[in-house]
């Protein structure tokens, strides 16, 4: 599995021994409005989650990674939709957003994406009322598509074609 380095952070696949950390950071109440619908996290869905991003990592070569800044901050990475995208993930502790380190993830996540993995596209989801998370989708370039009504309120999806010359 793939580690991926940015100029102020580390990413590395989730592992099971991240449950404990994860289980505090996805039940942050910010964190878990917008990636869970606002439903508690339990160890269970942490494991499955787990369980899932090796999988990915296995067969299709991503997964979640955990962002590193000394102490593991958040999550970024890809899981494969219903429909056989891939689509992006991240969730950031809030005592560190606001400083770019969401970005900085997601694009090394994407740039993975499309030159070693050969995506053709990769896509994300936001709730309409997560500005940050909408604003983090455009600065990566992604043009909203579509919105569709989600459980909590209209979700818009974003898409990013890869470069012609990404190799994909």
């Amino acid at each position: 599995m793939t580690e991926l380095r940015g100029d102020r952070l580390i990413l590395r696949p989730i592992v099971p021994s991240d449950a404990a950390w994860l289980l505090v950071h996805w039940n942050e109440p910010s964190v878990r409005l917008h990636l869970f619908d606002d439903t508690v996290v339990t160890p269970e869905l942490v494991a499955e989650i787990i369980g899932d991003s090796r999988e990915d990592f296995e067969s299709r070569g991503y997964g979640l990674w955990a962002i590193v800044r000394g102490h593991e901050i958040g999550v970024c990475g890809l899981r494969t939709t219903d429909d056989h995208a891939a689509e992006l993930l991240y969730s950031v502790d809030p005592k560190w957003q606001g400083k770019g380190l969401a970005l900085e993830a997601a694009r090394l996540v994407v740039e993975f994406a499309f030159t070693v993995r050969g995506a053709p596209e990769v896509v994300a989801e936001t709730d309409a009322a997560n500005t940050a998370s909408r604003r983090l989708a455009e600065k990566l370039g992604m043009i909203r598509v579509r919105t569709r009504q989600g459980e909590h309120g209209p979700v818009h999806v974003h898409a990013l074609r890869a470069p012609a010359d990404s190799g994909a």
